[in-house]
């Protein structure tokens, strides 16, 4: 398991700042609790950051959700009420 702050995040990938240099090609994105996996894909490594594609486009309105949270270890039990909001 590597600990990584998601710096930018869209529907369909994310930029990733981590001080591990060994993160793979493929692995998942793992938020929460271990409550929610994205499969993603390195399409691009710097000294401390990777862009990755996710295999699967993610929802919009948890996109939208995900890029206004403050607290970094938030749960998705946390966002529940938010992303059941109409």
């Amino acid at each position: 398991m590597i600990k990584a702050v998601v710096v930018q995040i869209s529907e369909s990938g994310a930029r990733i700042r981590t001080s591990y240099s060994a993160v793979p090609d493929h692995f998942y994105v793992v938020l929460g609790n271990y409550e929610y996996f994205m499969g993603a894909t390195v399409f691009h490594r710097s000294k401390d950051e990777i862009e990755v594609e996710f295999i699967k486009s993610q929802p919009s309105r948890f996109v939208n959700v995900l890029s206004r949270v403050q607290f970094p270890l938030a749960t998705i039990h946390d966002l529940k009420s938010v992303l059941e909001a109409d």
